[in-house]
């Protein structure tokens, strides 16, 4: 569907929710979520420091990258996977 007859379409269905008070309580809620500005995540950015610290390590060279098989064998004996 091009976006002049999706725009179309949807000022229709908006003339149809507005009428129905359930409705238009049910689209405030959404465009209050579409406008919310903040957005919490469930990673702290402490974490993403230290990923981000990890990885400029890795790209300079100072650290190593492990193989994945290297990384099964240290995931078995550690923790018997």
């Amino acid at each position: 569907m091009e976006t002049v007859e999706l725009r179309k379409k949807i000022i229709q269905d908006f003339s149809k929710f507005i009428q129905d008070d359930s409705k238009l309580e049910l689209l405030e809620g959404v465009f209050d979520s579409i406008n919310s500005q903040s957005t919490t995540s469930l990673v702290p950015d402490s974490h993403y420091d230290v990923l981000a610290e990890a990885r400029e390590k890795y790209i300079s060279g100072i650290e190593p990258a492990s193989s994945w098989d290297e990384m099964e064998k240290r995931l078995k004996l550690k923790y018997g996977l």
